[in-house]
């Protein structure tokens, strides 16, 4: 299909700006000042998250030609590299993302489709509360499963809306959402890429306290 050929194309300049990004703020280009530096994690940041939304809709486009996700095994503490630049950003707004996980726990999964998931739940977590909050992630074993959760805080999602949240055409109002970020095409993704590892994901919310987790067969 045309689109796919285009979401395809734009990985390349994206790319190329994320290298160049990379290059200034490793120091390789010579010293910087601090307002440079914050200038550039902005464009770091805005590009790492075009890029993750680049993903998600190459696989929504895709879905349902490429079949079943090819799993396998590996350790957990494989993921941490890949959520670093959420971390980096929740500091900036003086918000904590905690991970607790063992990194020997061994999961079976997709490892690139897993981590795009993880990435799209923290970043709308991080979203949802205010300066000074808080984001816990955990994995842990559940017999034949492993569960992955991230619990947060911020508004509650009202109950009627938490079955649909995750399908293609969900919309709500602002105001009857009540939340600062209505979820949208990351948390389809994210329903279809968990499923196609065989996997399911839910929400639950109530008031200061909002809980997102998917589980994976072992």
């Amino acid at each position: 299909m045309f689109d796919d050929v285009i979401l395809h194309d734009l990985k390349n300049p994206l790319a190329g700006i994320t290298g160049s990004t990379g290059l200034f703020l490793e120091g390789m280009l010579g010293p910087l000042s601090e307002e440079q530096v914050k200038y550039l994690e902005n464009i770091d940041f805005s590009a790492k998250r075009l890029g993750l939304l680049l993903a998600e809709l190459t696989f929504i486009a895709d879905a349902g030609r490429s079949g079943p996700a090819v799993t396998s095994p590996f350790p957990a503490g494989e993921l941490r590299p890949e959520l670093a630049w959420i971390k980096k950003a929740a500091a900036k707004e003086e918000k904590t993302l905690t991970d607790g996980f063992d990194d020997k726990l061994s999961l079976r999964a997709d490892k690139h489709l897993t981590s795009l998931v993880l990435e799209d739940l923290l970043l709308t977590a991080v979203k949802q509360v205010g300066r000074g909050g808080q984001v816990a992630l955990d994995i842990k074993k559940d017999k034949d499963k492993t569960i992955t959760e991230i619990v947060y805080g911020g508004e509650e999602i009202p109950a009627e809306f938490l079955p649909l949240v995750f399908e293609k055409d969900f919309r709500a109002e602002h105001e009857k959402l009540k939340t600062k970020t209505s979820p949208g095409a990351g948390f389809y993704f994210c329903k279809l890429a968990v499923e196609a590892q065989g996997g399911t994901i839910g929400i639950e919310s109530a008031p200061g306290r909002s809980r997102v987790y998917f589980s994976l067969p072992l």
